[in-house]
């Protein structure tokens, strides 16, 4: 037994540097995305991708106020937003295009965001820093 136990010890060891470089301590990548802004749990919980459900008009911009974590939905994958997500509160739902900086594969540190417009796209100011 103390045998099989050393083994997978080992074998764990040898694995640990390809985990690191998996995401675990990974460097980050700029990237620019363009989605939907999402309030992650009502989106996890019923799919929801909109402001308004729920039966409650404004739910999504309300759960952001109230601390629920925001993401930004790009086909099917979601990036989950490493910032204040009172600061998207008013884009629930919304086409946004957002730079910043990816960890792994769905952590995003937003650095600079805009509503995507026909008419252009409009800058987001917030009034807090990102978290890292």
């Amino acid at each position: 037994m103390k045998r099989w136990i050393m083994a997978l010890l080992v074998l764990g060891l040898m694995n640990a540097p390809a985990l690191w470089a998996d995401g675990m301590g990974a460097k980050s990548k700029p990237v620019t995305l363009q989605g939907t802004l999402v309030d992650l749990a009502c989106y996890f919980d019923d799919g929801d991708s909109g402001d308004d459900h729920m039966g409650m008009k404004g739910c999504g911009k309300a759960c952001l106020n109230q601390g629920s974590p925001a993401g930004l939905l790009v086909g099917t994958q979601v990036y989950f937003l490493l910032f204040p997500a009172a600061n998207f509160a008013n884009y629930v739902g919304k086409t946004l295009q957002i730079t910043g900086d990816l960890y792994g594969t769905d952590a995003l540190i937003p650095s600079k965001a805009a509503l995507v417009s026909p008419s252009g796209n409009q800058p987001i100011h917030w009034s807090t820093k990102p978290m890292m």
